[in-house]
C-alpha cells in the first residue's frame, strides 16, 4: 500500500514551453525526506544544476506543503518556499501559515515547481490534480490584499493562493511571497524569484481530502494532545493564543534578546518597550485569526482608527515590532502598525525592511547621508513620520527609500560608501533578525552554519538556551550557555528536529506548545510509517546534508561567511544586560561541524557521512570520481 497523507503528485510547470508534466516522487522519497523543504532539497539538488542565475530562467521556485500540511495533525497547516536565493547565492527557502497550504495539498499537490521565464504575467491555477497557466496582466500592480479580494472575486470564495506584491514586481530584493494578505514567506529573497519568472500568483481550489493512514488515530492523537497541553494553565499556549509572538516584546527588550538601536544599544536606549507590547499592541486588535484549523490562533487584525498613522491590516508581530520600534528607537506602536501595513501590502519582509531603516538612521546620524540625500527627511532615531516615510517609499517605489534601500542593506552599502558597512547587520547579504547572540549565544552559530544565513527559525543550541523547545525532546542539556564548547550534539539534535517540523508541515510554535514525541506519532499515524523519535532525527539529518551540499555544490562555504562584530559583542557592551558579552561562536560552530561528521575546515559533508545517510547521489556530485 502506498505512503498516506501524500498525494503523490508534484507538478514541474517550464514557463518557457508552457508545458506541465505531474511527477510522483515515489514512496522512497517521501519516506526519505518527507515533503517542505526536505523534498525540495531533494527535487533541486537532483534536477538544477549548480550556477544558476537566482533570477534567471534555470533556477526552480518550488511551493511544497508536508505530509501533515492538511491533516488532523496540530498546526498542520504550513507551506515551504524554496529556490537558490538571490539575496545569498545558497539554498534558500522560507515557510509560512494560512490555509493556502491545506488548499495546495487539497487540490492534489504536494509540490509545484516553475523554471523559465514567462514573458507576460500569468499566475497558475491548481485544482483537481491539474495546473492550467492562466494570463494575469489584470492583477499587475495591485496590492497584497486587493489581489486577494480580486481572485476571490473573479475565482470564487474558496480559493486561497499566494502572490507577489508591487515591491516583487518592481524587482525588490527584499520581496517577500505573500498570503492572507499578511502573512509572508519572506526570507531568502524567494519573492524577488517568483516575480522574475512573472507568476503573479499561484491560486489553489480544494477539491478532494488528504488521505491518511489512520485516521481515528491521528484524530484522537490530536483530541488527547489539545487537552493536555492547549490549554489555559500553559504559558508556552497562553502567551501565544493572547498575544501571538506580539507579548514577547517589552521582555526581549530588557533581557537583551531583542537588539536595540541597530544593535548598538540597551535597554536603557529603549525605556519604552511596553508601548509597543503586549496590551499596548492588541489595544488595536479587531478581530483574532488563525491558520488553517490551529488551536492557538496567535494572529489577528489590528486597526489604527484616525491620525497619520491610519491603518487596517494584521497585527504587527515580534520581529516586526522589534525591527521597526527597538532597532529604531521607536516606541509609537500606531507607526509600527503603519508600516507593517504598507510592506504586507506591497510584499516586502518587514525584517529586512525595519532594520535597513535602522542602519540607514544609524547612516544619517553619523552624516554618511543627508537631508538632501533622504528628500528632506529627518531619518533620526524614534523619528516615527520619518521612519514611516521612508517605509512607504520602499513600499511605493519613488524617493530615497526605494532607490537607496529598497533592495536591502547589502545594495544600500553600495550606494551609500564603504563607510556605511559598519552599520550594516546582514551575514552573507540576509537582514539579521531580531535575537540578539549575546543573549542566546547559539543563534550566532545558526545564523552562518545553516545553509539559509541569518535566521532565527532555524532550530539549533539556542532553542535550548532560550527555553524554546518542546517538553521532552529528549536533547542533551546545556547546563551554561556562555560555556561555548561542547553544545555540539546538542545543535545537532534540536536542529535535525526542526527539519522534521519544517519538512512535515508544523507551525515551530505549536510544536513548542506540543511535546516532542508527538512528531513521531503523527507522522506515523498519518502515513503508515512507525516512526521513532530516532527514526525523524534520522531523517531530519538526511534533509541537512542535502541542504549543506547545495551550498558546497554551489563553490559555497559557510565557514567564509562572516558576522558582524557588533552583533557578537566585540567590543562588547558596557552596560545593561549583556554587558562584557564576547560570544565565541568559532568555537560552537566547530562542535557543530564535528557532530555533523562534516569537514571542520570548509564546512563540507564528509562523503562517509553522506553514505551512511544513504546520500550517494550527493557523494558523487561533491566527490567525483
Amino acid at each position: 500500500m502506498a505512503l498516506q497523507s501524500v498525494m503523490h503528485r508534484v507538478a514541474f510547470v517550464d514557463l518557457d514551453s508552457r508545458e506541465v508534466v505531474l511527477e510522483d516522487p515515489g514512496d522512497e522519497v517521501y519516506a526519505q525526506y518527507l515533503g517542505g523543504y526536505g523534498l525540495g532539497a531533494q527535487i533541486l539538488f537532483t534536477r538544477q544544476r549548480a550556477g544558476v542565475d537566482p533570477l534567471g530562467p534555470d533556477n526552480m521556485l518550488g511551493l511544497l506543503t508536508g505530509p501533515l500540511t492538511g491533516t488532523d495533525a496540530i498546526t498542520g497547516n504550513r507551506w515551504a518556499a524554496v529556490g537558490k536565493s538571490p539575496r545569498t547565492g545558497t539554498w534558500g527557502d522560507a515557510n509560512c501559515g494560512g490555509v493556502f497550504g491545506p488548499q495546495m495539498k487539497q487540490a492534489g499537490f504536494d509540490g509545484v515547481f516553475a523554471r523559465g521565464l514567462s514573458d507576460e504575467w500569468v499566475y497558475l491555477m491548481l485544482e483537481d490534480g491539474r495546473v492550467e497557466i492562466r494570463e494575469a496582466e489584470r492583477y499587475v500592480g495591485l496590492d497584497a490584499v486587493e489581489v486577494e479580494e480580486a481572485f476571490k472575486a473573479d475565482l470564487g470564495d474558496e480559493v486561497r493562493l499566494v502572490c507577489v506584491g508591487p515591491a516583487g514586481e518592481r524587482g525588490s530584493l527584499i520581496a517577500a511571497i505573500m498570503n492572507e494578505g499578511g502573512r509572508a514567506a519572506a526570507r531568502s529573497a524567494l519573492g524577488a524569484v517568483m516575480a522574475a519568472k512573472k507568476i503573479k500568483a499561484v491560486v489553489a481550489r480544494p477539491t478532494g481530502e488528504v488521505p491518511v493512514a489512520d485516521p481515528e488515530g491521528l484524530k484522537q492523537l490530536r483530541r488527547e494532545t489539545l487537552k493536555e497541553y492547549f490549554k489555559q494553565g500553559n504559558p508556552s499556549f497562553e502567551g501565544f493564543h493572547n498575544y501571538g509572538t506580539a507579548g514577547i516584546t517589552a521582555g526581549s527588550v530588557a533581557t537583551g534578546d531583542a537588539p536595540i538601536k541597530n544593535w548598538a544599544g540597551t535597554p536603557e536606549d529603549f525605556p519604552g518597550a511596553e508601548k509597543i507590547s503586549d496590551d499596548a499592541v492588541i489595544a488595536y486588535q479587531t478581530k483574532k485569526y488563525g491558520c488553517w484549523r490551529c488551536p492557538i490562533a496567535c494572529g489577528g487584525h489590528s486597526k489604527v482608527e484616525s491620525g497619520p498613522f491610519k491603518c487596517d491590516n494584521h497585527k504587527p508581530e515580534y520581529e516586526t515590532l522589534a525591527a521597526f520600534g527597538a532597532m529604531c528607537l521607536n516606541d509609537n506602536v500606531e507607526s509600527i502598525h503603519l508600516a507593517n501595513e504598507l510592506c504586507n501590502r506591497a510584499g516586502l519582509d518587514t525584517i529586512s525592511a525595519g532594520t535597513t531603516v535602522a542602519f540607514a538612521i544609524e547612516c544619517f546620524e553619523n552624516g554618511l547621508i543627508s537631508k538632501e540625500d533622504t528628500g528632506g527627511v529627518e531619518l533620526t532615531w524614534g523619528n516615527a513620520e520619518a521612519i514611516v516615510e521612508v517605509t512607504r517609499q520602499m513600499a511605493e517605489g519613488r524617493g530615497f527609500g526605494w532607490e537607496v534601500l529598497g533592495n536591502g542593506m547589502k545594495a544600500a552599502v553600495e550606494k551609500i560608501g564603504p563607510e556605511s558597512e559598519q552599520y550594516a547587520m546582514h551575514a552573507a547579504g540576509e537582514e539579521l533578525p531580531m535575537h540578539d547572540p549575546r543573549c542566546s549565544p547559539g543563534i550566532a552559530a545558526s545564523f552562518l552554519i545553516d545553509a539559509t544565513p541569518g535566521r532565527h527559525t532555524q532550530y539549533g543550541s539556542w532553542f535550548v538556551e532560550a527555553d524554546f523547545v518542546p517538553p521532552d525532546l529528549g536533547h542533551p542539556p546545556i547546563e551554561d550557555k556562555y560555556n561555548y564548547s561542547g553544545k555540539g550534539e546538542t545543535h545537532k539534535y534540536v536542529s535535525d528536529f526542526g527539519h522534521i517540523v519544517n519538512a512535515a508541515g508544523l507551525c515551530m510554535f505549536g510544536m513548542t506548545v506540543a511535546p516532542g514525541t508527538y512528531v513521531p506519532r503523527a507522522l506515523s499515524a498519518a502515513m503508515g510509517l512507525e516512526l521513532t523519535m530516532e527514526d525523524i532525527l534520522l531523517i531530519g539529518e538526511r534533509i541537512a546534508n542535502v541542504r549543506m551540499a547545495f551550498n558546497i555544490r554551489e563553490g559555497i562555504s559557510n565557514l567564509d561567511f562572516k558576522i558582524p562584530a557588533r552583533v557578537v559583542g566585540d567590543p562588547p557592551l558596557k552596560a545593561g544586560p549583556l554587558a562584557g558579552v564576547t560570544v565565541d561562536y568559532q568555537t560552537e560552530i566547530r562542535d557543530y561541524l564535528e557532530a555533523m561528521g562534516w569537514d571542520t575546515e570548509s564546512g563540507r559533508p564528509t562523503k562517509e557521512t553522506l553514505q551512511r545517510l544513504g546520500l550517494d547521489y550527493v557523494a558523487e556530485a561533491l566527490y567525483p570520481g
